[in-house]
Protein backbone atom coordinates (compact mmCIF):
# COMPACT_ATOMS: atom_id res chain seq x y z
CA UNK A 1 0.00 0.00 0.00
CA UNK A 2 1.03 3.88 -1.07
CA UNK A 3 0.40 6.57 1.62
CA UNK A 4 1.58 10.20 1.83
CA UNK A 5 1.48 10.38 5.74
CA UNK A 6 1.79 13.99 7.64
CA UNK A 7 4.77 13.51 10.70
CA UNK A 8 4.25 16.18 13.39
CA UNK A 9 6.74 16.29 15.42
CA UNK A 10 9.70 18.59 17.50
CA UNK A 11 11.96 17.87 15.08
CA UNK A 12 12.39 17.59 11.07
CA UNK A 13 10.70 14.50 9.95
CA UNK A 14 13.32 13.66 7.90
CA UNK A 15 15.97 12.51 10.85
CA UNK A 16 13.23 9.43 10.54
CA UNK A 17 13.84 8.78 14.57
CA UNK A 18 12.89 5.07 15.74
CA UNK A 19 9.40 4.57 16.12
CA UNK A 20 8.56 7.96 13.79
CA UNK A 21 5.67 6.23 13.07
CA UNK A 22 4.04 7.18 16.14
CA UNK A 23 4.34 10.78 15.10
CA UNK A 24 1.67 10.45 12.29
CA UNK A 25 -1.59 12.57 12.90
CA UNK A 26 -2.62 12.07 9.12
CA UNK A 27 -2.65 9.30 6.19
CA UNK A 28 -3.61 9.84 2.31
CA UNK A 29 -3.77 6.29 0.59
CA UNK A 30 -3.23 5.81 -2.68
CA UNK A 31 -3.55 2.79 -4.78
CA UNK A 32 -0.77 3.10 -7.26
CA UNK A 33 2.83 4.92 -6.83
CA UNK A 34 2.07 7.28 -9.47
CA UNK A 35 -0.97 8.38 -7.52
CA UNK A 36 0.82 8.49 -4.38
CA UNK A 37 3.84 10.79 -6.03
CA UNK A 38 1.40 13.15 -7.54
CA UNK A 39 -0.51 13.47 -3.91
CA UNK A 40 2.70 14.31 -2.39
CA UNK A 41 3.45 17.11 -4.86
CA UNK A 42 -0.20 18.13 -4.24
CA UNK A 43 0.00 18.07 -0.33
CA UNK A 44 3.67 19.91 -0.39
CA UNK A 45 2.12 22.73 -2.80
CA UNK A 46 -0.99 22.86 -0.35
CA UNK A 47 1.35 22.90 2.69
CA UNK A 48 3.52 25.84 1.12
CA UNK A 49 0.71 27.84 1.26
CA UNK A 50 -0.85 26.46 4.69
CA UNK A 51 2.54 27.70 6.80
CA UNK A 52 4.78 30.49 7.25
CA UNK A 53 7.82 28.52 6.84
CA UNK A 54 9.57 25.12 6.06
CA UNK A 55 12.76 23.78 5.57
CA UNK A 56 14.17 21.39 2.81
CA UNK A 57 16.69 18.75 4.15
CA UNK A 58 17.58 14.94 3.33
CA UNK A 59 16.01 12.98 0.94
CA UNK A 60 14.36 16.51 -0.51
CA UNK A 61 12.03 16.23 2.11
CA UNK A 62 10.52 19.28 2.99
CA UNK A 63 9.20 20.10 7.04
CA UNK A 64 6.55 22.67 7.44
CA UNK A 65 5.96 24.83 10.47
CA UNK A 66 4.91 27.80 11.84
CA UNK A 67 7.05 30.07 14.49
CA UNK A 68 4.76 30.71 16.89
CA UNK A 69 3.94 26.86 17.46
CA UNK A 70 6.21 25.57 19.87
CA UNK A 71 5.27 23.28 23.00
CA UNK A 72 7.75 22.69 26.22
CA UNK A 73 10.35 19.52 26.24
CA UNK A 74 10.37 17.81 29.38
CA UNK A 75 12.97 16.10 28.61
CA UNK A 76 14.85 18.84 27.52
CA UNK A 77 13.73 21.67 29.41
CA UNK A 78 13.04 23.94 27.07
CA UNK A 79 10.77 25.01 24.17
CA UNK A 80 10.58 23.27 20.81
CA UNK A 81 9.76 24.19 17.30
CA UNK A 82 6.89 21.86 15.77
CA UNK A 83 7.14 20.70 12.47
CA UNK A 84 5.15 18.96 9.81
CA UNK A 85 6.66 16.61 7.81
CA UNK A 86 4.78 14.62 4.59
CA UNK A 87 6.53 11.33 3.98
CA UNK A 88 5.90 9.12 1.22
CA UNK A 89 5.89 5.38 2.29
CA UNK A 90 5.21 1.94 0.95
CA UNK A 91 3.77 -0.67 3.55
CA UNK A 92 4.92 1.92 6.43
CA UNK A 93 8.46 2.08 5.50
CA UNK A 94 9.62 5.56 3.57
CA UNK A 95 9.56 5.36 -0.28
CA UNK A 96 12.55 5.48 -1.95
Amino acid sequence: MYEVVIVKADYEGWWLFEGWQEDIIKRHPFKAKEDMISGYESIIKQMKEDYNSYVTGKYGMHAFFNACEIEFCEDCDEDVQIYYTPIMTENNELYN
